[in-house]
């Protein structure tokens, strides 16, 4: 499977429940992939007030966004 570029958000939802939020509101995303059980992964092109607004949306379940290159987190000080 192709790398999909795109910032990556990782929500604590299922894939299926993620896609039912955001359904209709566009802000650029891209894929929705499942990370595991009530893990979802996605994948958005957002900038600005599109990602302001996917964020909120998603904030009461958001992990932390990433960057599209797969760098691992640097552990917080």
């Amino acid at each position: 499977m192709s790398n999909v570029k795109g910032h990556r958000l990782i929500v604590n939802l299922g894939a299926s429940q993620v896609r039912r939020r955001l359904k209709g509101h566009g802000y650029g995303v891209r894929q929705i992939q499942s990370a595991g059980r009530n893990r979802a992964v996605v994948i958005h092109t957002a900038t600005g007030s599109h990602l302001t607004a996917l964020v909120e949306l998603l904030a009461p379940f958001a992990e932390r966004p990433t960057a599209d290159d797969d760098e691992p987190a640097s552990p917080p000080q």
